[in-house]
């Protein structure tokens, strides 16, 4: 049986789903949008409001939409992959993040081999390099990891932390 927790577990999201899930997604509109996080609501209620407490922090709405249309995408990806994940719980969260900025810290002051082969040692791109590969290329593409200030770091931390919690969350069995 595989443990979710072991680290030389393939992804459990391959290139196929997150491609079909991308193709969901790109063409969807506002209610299509509703139905997914309806369905995101029902399923993981704290991840949805990680992204939406964005607006408290004062990111900007089309900033939380990068993350918010990140998210569906991850949504479709894992239903597409068929599993069913345990509802991930607010300490599952901060222990993420916890684990992901503590990496982040002792990668300061490394080169770019160091600090490549330390991210390649975390979960969520031993467990989920497709899904991180992609947050990592929406975060890009959008601009958001020119981080200019305080609050410009937020959404990176969120959007990254959505892979972590799905890359360490229990599978179910449904």
């Amino acid at each position: 049986m595989k443990n979710a927790s072991n680290a030389s577990v393939g992804p459990t999201v391959t290139a196929d789903h997150l491609a079909v899930a991308i193709k969901l997604a790109a063409p969807m509109g506002v209610k299509d949008k509703e139905t997914v996080c309806d369905r995101i609501y029902a399923a993981q209620p704290n991840l949805l409001a990680s992204v939406l407490a964005q607006r408290a922090l004062d990111v900007t709405m089309p900033t939380i939409d990068v993350v918010l249309n990140i998210l569906i995408v991850l949504q479709l990806a894992v239903e597409e992959s068929g599993q069913t994940l345990a509802t991930v719980a607010e300490a599952d969260q901060e222990r993420e993040l916890e684990r992901f900025t503590a990496a982040v810290r002792f990668t300061e002051g490394l080169t770019g081999d160091a600090v490549t082969q330390s991210f390649k040692q975390t979960t969520a791109y031993k467990r989920e390099k497709f899904l991180l590969a992609y947050v990592v290329g929406k975060l890009q593409c959008n601009g958001l990891l020119n981080l200019r200030d305080e609050r410009s770091k937020y959404p990176v931390l969120t959007a990254i932390n959505l892979v972590n919690c799905i890359a360490t969350a229990k599978r179910v069995k449904t």
